[in-house]
This record gives structure tokens, C-alpha cells and sequence, in this order.
């Protein structure tokens, strides 16, 4: 897998605020981006526009949520310059999911879908949008790795630390795992559409 962390946007950057602004400055930023981003103003470039404003819609999903920001900044800081491929595998996951308290294992299995998602990305079988994938790569990097936040040898928190990070993703990308879950089912990728987010 050679996706690394290069690919994984920062919202903040995208919507041109400082990593510490208020929550109205948030809002604020992305009604002046998805309004210079709206298809009708860029007849030219209507598929690039469409696709900014869904990565929009993303970043403003989760900025302007405090509890998945706070999740969304503690991966960012973590992953960061890390390399995806050199700790993202089959092993890694599936050992990481062994070690999990029973009482976890069914919880996990999402991770299981969000691991296949990201797998099927990088080797090119599924389309996804790059900045999709980067996400997805970090929250499975935080997971993974030991020295996240909270270590996963302090029992039970250690796993729900993760779980709450992978939670924010899974939530922010409702809509394209549901088209990823008819892909897998169907053979066909579904669009993605704006209200699968709701």
C-alpha cells in the first residue's frame, strides 16, 4: 500500500481558518468556500466543484462537531509524516483486533469494513476520493500503533480511544461506506449522495 499521510487533507487548511478557531469562524469559512465551490458558479469545472464541496461537507461534518474535531486534531497530530504501507497491513489489524477485550470484538467489526475499504482503494478496485483514503489510512494508523493518546495496555480505555477516533471517520464517510457495502454486494458502486451523510 503506498498511500501515506502526504494525501491526508488538513480541513483546516482547506477552509483556510486557524486550527484554534471558534466554532462560528468554522462555519463562517465553510459558507464562504462551499459558496465559491458551488457547481452553479463553476460551470467550467462542475465535477471538480461537486467533489470540493462534498470534501467540504466532510470537513465542516467534523469541525463543526467539538467531539469529532477533538478526534479529528488528536489523529492529525498522530499521523502526521507517517508512511501508511510501513504499519497498515492484514497482520497488524488482525492482531491488533485479537488482542481486544471480548466485549470489544463485535464493535470491531466495523474496523474490519473500514480496513477492507481502505484495501480495496489503494490497490485501485474501489474509487475513492484520495483525501477519503488518507482519513481512513489515518485512523486505521492510530488504531494500530501503540503510542496513541491513550495506551491500549490501560484496560478497556485504550480501546475505546481508538474506537472514538475510527468512529469519527466512519461517521464522516456514512455515505461511501454505504455505497462501498453495495459494491461489495452488487458489483456496482452506487453514487454517493449528500443525504447518505445525514
Amino acid at each position: 500500500m503506498k498511500n501515506t499521510s502526504d494525501n491526508f487533507i488538513n480541513y483546516y487548511a482547506l477552509l483556510e481558518i486557524d486550527p484554534k478557531a471558534e466554532p462560528r469562524k468554522v462555519k463562517q469559512a465553510y459558507l464562504d468556500q462551499v459558496k465559491l465551490w458551488h457547481p452553479d458558479k463553476n460551470p467550467g469545472r462542475v465535477a471538480e466543484a461537486e467533489e470540493k464541496t462534498k470534501v467540504l461537507n466532510q470537513a465542516y461534518q467534523i469541525l463543526g462537531d467539538a467531539e469529532r474535531r477533538k478526534n479529528y486534531d488528536r489523529m492529525l497530530r498522530f499521523t502526521r509524516g507517517k508512511d501508511y504501507s510501513e504499519f497498515i497491513n492484514d497482520e497488524a489489524i488482525r492482531n491488533k483486533m485479537n488482542k481486544a477485550y471480548p466485549s470489544l470484538k463485535k464493535v470491531l467489526e466495523n474496523v474490519r469494513e473500514l480496513y477492507a475499504l481502505f484495501k480495496d482503494s489503494v490497490k485501485g478496485n474501489y474509487k475513492l476520493h484520495t483525501a477519503n483514503v488518507a482519513m481512513i489510512g489515518g485512523g486505521l494508523l492510530y488504531f494500530i500503533l501503540p503510542a496513541d493518546l491513550i495506551p491500549d495496555f490501560i484496560p478497556l480505555v485504550g480501546y475505546l480511544d481508538d474506537l472514538a477516533v475510527l468512529t469519527t471517520i466512519m461517521n464522516s464517510l456514512k455515505g461511501e461506506i454505504n455505497a462501498y457495502r453495495s459494491w461489495k454486494e452488487t458489483g456496482k458502486k452506487d453514487a454517493f449522495k449528500q443525504s447518505d451523510i445525514a
